[in-house]
């Protein structure tokens, strides 16, 4: 009951508090964790790791919850019952309104992506099973980096294999195995996951960092900034403050005094100690944050679904 109690109150303080008082009931939790107004998180286990980031009305009620690092779960989601959630590394629930029916445990694996207005069912029975009705209960298992849209429906043992891909308004029951395009109601596979991708070359790569360096020139943050496109780079003036986003060459930064903060977008870059360089490593998927600008690059960098480990 004390536990209970503490959990709500922690719910409604700022995060510093929240996290203190949430330890304070031997709850596990990582650096770096925030965890919105009104998230109301109640289990006899709970463990998580650094980096996690979860939104405001949240509401969690189960036996175990375990969150991997890098994960991101949004505003306006439910999931509870009696038993386990595990969400493994860099796992992004968007929401709004997804529940997750917890009779029996839900499993995603690491990298998994779910849409808003999803719904987990991990149970189905209702009329009397002694007057021959049917009754299903089996855990919800989703593997590495599956993308499951919105509207997707996840009937009681669905298991979805690695690379796998749901299209909205899906109402998935039974085995699909790895890299499958899963469509329909029922749903079935239409075709491999990995047809929609594209073969990427140096070239190919090269184009889409500076498709994304262009883009960013209608972020907010630049507006009623003067802006500059010279080859590889952009150039900002802010307020008086200069920044530079440039795409890796090869050659060297000249005045680097004279930037507040300087980002590098390429592969296999070599790391700098320096603080005013920032790093995106499309590669090796590793990133260096030095400023309030790359923190706001790398927002909108989620927008094309890039992600990042920080050094």
């Amino acid at each position: 009951m004390i536990k209970k109690l503490i959990s709500i109150i922690a719910s409604i303080m700022p995060n510093f508090i929240k996290l203190s008082l949430y330890r304070l009931i031997g709850y596990k939790i990582g650096k770096n964790v925030k965890i919105g107004f009104m998230t109301l998180i109640l289990a006899n286990e709970v463990k998580i790791e650094d980096n996690v980031k979860i939104g405001s009305l949240n509401f969690f009620r189960m036996n175990k919850l375990s969150i991997g690092r890098n994960s991101i779960i949004r505003s306006l989601n439910m999931m509870l019952g009696p038993k386990n959630l595990k969400l493994g590394k860099r796992i992004q629930i968007v929401g709004p309104f997804v529940f997750m029916n917890l009779v029996e445990d839900i499993e995603l694996d690491d990298g998994c992506g779910i849409g808003s207005h999803s719904i987990f069912y991990t149970h189905g029975v209702y009329l009397p099973y002694t007057e021959g009705h049917p009754r299903k209960l089996g855990k919800i298992y989703l593997g590495k980096r599956v993308w499951s849209t919105c509207h997707v429906i996840f009937l009681p043992g669905a298991s979805i294999g690695d690379d796998s891909i749901i299209t909205p308004g899906s109402v998935v029951n039974g085995f699909f195995p790895k890299d499958s395009l899963i469509s329909g109601n029922p749903a079935k596979i239409i075709s491999k996951a990995s047809n929609l991708k594209m073969v990427m070359t140096k070239e190919k790569l090269y184009g889409r960092m500076k498709e994304i360096l262009l883009d960013f020139k209608g972020n907010n943050f630049l507006e009623n900034a003067q802006t500059n496109v010279e080859g590889d780079e952009l150039r900002i003036k802010k307020n008086k403050n200069k920044y530079l986003i440039k795409l890796q060459n090869g050659k060297k930064i000249e005045n680097i005094q004279d930037y507040k903060e300087i980002i590098i977008l390429g592969e296999n870059l070599t790391k700098v100690n320096h603080k005013k360089i920032s790093l995106f490593d499309f590669k090796e998927r590793k990133m260096i944050l030095k400023g309030e600008l790359s923190k706001i690059f790398l927002d909108y960098l989620g927008t094309y679904g890039e992600y990042f480990n920080e050094e």
